[in-house]
């Protein structure tokens, strides 16, 4: 009773501490720590040379101008990096989430032994483990034997084989929480394991494929190592060119800030559509067990 007592005191304290005013202050803080680098990026998109270069900043532009965009897509060929982005996003999201949500599925369903599924379920964990840049110089020697150097192909993937582990260890949880009774009835119903994998099972942990698939998006949006290893002019995504704009005579503020914003954007409007999926599937993870 004592101890109870002691941590309803301590609650009672931290309640007061964070009453409504310090909360209200604390949110409006961790509010503009979030949103000021959104701030910037954008007015430092329509901003002209004068100001963007100026000290000290110029926090609300006075002269608003699209010439960033224009020269970011004349220039420096930016609808070519956001398409080839777009495709390598795609291409690793759908690969990935089929193969990926397969292989899960096996290991929770299939017909291997116990020992065997603990196996490969660990190996798994341990390939995503080590660091990217490890196999780096044999993943080069390994493309360019196979003449897929500069390549949409290749960074797919490239992509594929390093969010495959992720995917396989989250949709493990997932499937591992669907219903065996509803399995059961549908082997009995005379299904095949390919049956009960796309038209049973698989819909029951829809959100925790978007949830996985949406992570695989994101990743394979932002990925960087790969994409400079492997791509000389026609597959570079934006990622890529962006960094093009860190010259050994400076920065190029404005076009990198314009093609900021369009890698920014999508992501984020892509994950505001599908918030509820998303959300609904990282707490289906996050309840499992």
């Amino acid at each position: 009773m004592k101890l109870i007592k002691q941590r309803t005191d301590s609650s009672n304290y931290l309640s007061n501490f964070l009453g409504f005013p310090t909360r209200v202050v604390i949110l409006i803080l961790a509010l503009i720590m979030v949103l000021f680098p959104f701030y910037w990026l954008i007015t430092n998109a329509f901003k002209v040379e004068q100001e963007y270069f100026a000290s000290p900043p110029v926090v609300f532009p006075t002269i608003i101008t699209f010439q960033n965009f224009i020269d970011a897509v004349v220039k420096y060929e930016m609808f070519k990096g956001l398409v080839n982005s777009v495709l390598i996003a795609v291409g690793t999201t759908v690969t990935t989430s089929l193969f990926g949500s397969m292989a899960a599925y096996s290991l929770i369903n299939g017909a291997l032994p116990k020992r065997i599924k603990g196996v490969l379920a660990s190996w798994f964990l341990v390939q995503k483990m080590y660091p990217a840049i490890v196999v780096a110089v044999p993943v080069f020697y390994i493309i360019r034997t196979l003449g897929l150097m500069d390549s949409i192909t290749a960074l797919v993937i490239m992509n594929t084989s390093f969010n495959l582990p992720l995917v396989i260890l989250l949709m493990i949880g997932f499937y591992q929480e669907a219903p065996y009774e509803v399995e059961e009835q549908s082997m009995l119903d005379g299904c095949s394991l390919v049956q009960r994998y796309l038209y049973v099972t698989t819909p029951m942990v829809k959100s925790g494929l978007i949830a996985t698939g949406m992570l695989t998006f994101v990743y394979s949006w932002n990925e960087f190592l790969y994409a400079v290893i492997l791509t000389v002019n026609k597959a570079k995504p934006l990622t890529v060119i962006i960094a093009g704009f860190i010259t050994d005579k400076g920065l190029i503020w404005g076009p990198m800030a314009a093609m900021g914003c369009v890698i920014v954007f999508p992501v984020l409007i892509i994950m505001w559509l599908m918030q509820r999926d998303f959300i609904s599937g990282i707490s289906a993870g996050a309840l499992k067990g």
